[in-house]
C-alpha cells in the first residue's frame, strides 16, 4: 500500500489517541450505524474503517489531495472491520451549499468541531438516524433547540476510550452562568456555551 499516506495516518492520528476509532465503533454497535456522512472531515478517514458507507466533505484543498490518493482506499481495506468493499466518496465543497446526496439517506450524521452541521445537513440523515456532535463551536446546542432532533446520550472520554451515557440526561446543557442560549445568540457567538454538566460529545436521534 502507499507507504506516506499509512504514516501520515498514523502520525497525525494514532500516535496521538485522536483517530476515535473507538467512539465510532460504539456509535455502529449501539445505534446500529451502516452509513456516515462527515462534514468537516479534513482527512479524518477513520469512519470508513468503521461504516461500510461513509461520505467525507471538506473546502480544503489538502484533504481533497488525501482522497485522491489511491492509499486511502488500501489504507481502509487494511483497517476495515466489516466483510463488504468499502464505498467511500469525497466532496471539496462548503457543504453548507448542499451536497450530491439523497435525502433521508444515512444513518449518521458526524459533527464535530465543525460548525452547525447539524442544521445544514439534517435532511441528509434518515428519520430515526443518529446525530453526533460535539459542542466546541455550539452545534450541540444547536441540536439541543432543534425540536426535529431528541437527545438520546451523552459521549465521555478518558484517553482513547469512551462510553455512553444514556440515563439522566436532563443533568446536561444546563448552563453555568445566567445566560439564555437561543438559536441567535449560538450563531452569533459561534462557540459553545459553558454547562455544569460536560460531556465529550452527545447523541442525538432524527425524530422528523
Amino acid at each position: 500500500m502507499n507507504s506516506s499516506v499509512f504514516r501520515n495516518y498514523v502520525s497525525a492520528y494514532e500516535d496521538s489517541g485522536g483517530d476515535r476509532l473507538e467512539l465510532f465503533t460504539l456509535m455502529a454497535e449501539r445505534f446500529a450505524c451502516r452509513s456516515a456522512l462527515y462534514p468537516g472531515s479534513f482527512d479524518h478517514v477513520t469512519p470508513a474503517f468503521v461504516f461500510p458507507d461513509t461520505c467525507f466533505v471538506d473546502m480544503d484543498t489538502e484533504a481533497a489531495r488525501f482522497f485522491a490518493d489511491p492509499g486511502v482506499k488500501e489504507l481502509v481495506a487494511l483497517r476495515k472491520v466489516y466483510a463488504e468493499a468499502p464505498r467511500i466518496r469525497f466532496y471539496e465543497t462548503d457543504y453548507e451549499r448542499g451536497l450530491p446526496e439523497a435525502e433521508a439517506s444515512f444513518d449518521l450524521l458526524i459533527s464535530l468541531n465543525a460548525g452547525f452541521v447539524s442544521q445544514h445537513c439534517r435532511r441528509y440523515v434518515k428519520i430515526g438516524g443518529m446525530l453526533l456532535v460535539n459542542n466546541l463551536h455550539g452545534d450541540a446546542s444547536m441540536a439541543r433547540l432543534d425540536s426535529d432532533y431528541a437527545l438520546v446520550g451523552a459521549i465521555n472520554r478518558r484517553g482513547a476510550r469512551f462510553s455512553l451515557v444514556e440515563k439522566d440526561l436532563s443533568t446536561y446543557f444546563v448552563p453555568k452562568r445566567d445566560v439564555v442560549v437561543t438559536r441567535e445568540y449560538l450563531a452569533r457567538t459561534r462557540r459553545g456555551v459553558a454547562f455544569t454538566r460536560r460531556a465529550f460529545a452527545y447523541v442525538f436521534r432524527r425524530v422528523r
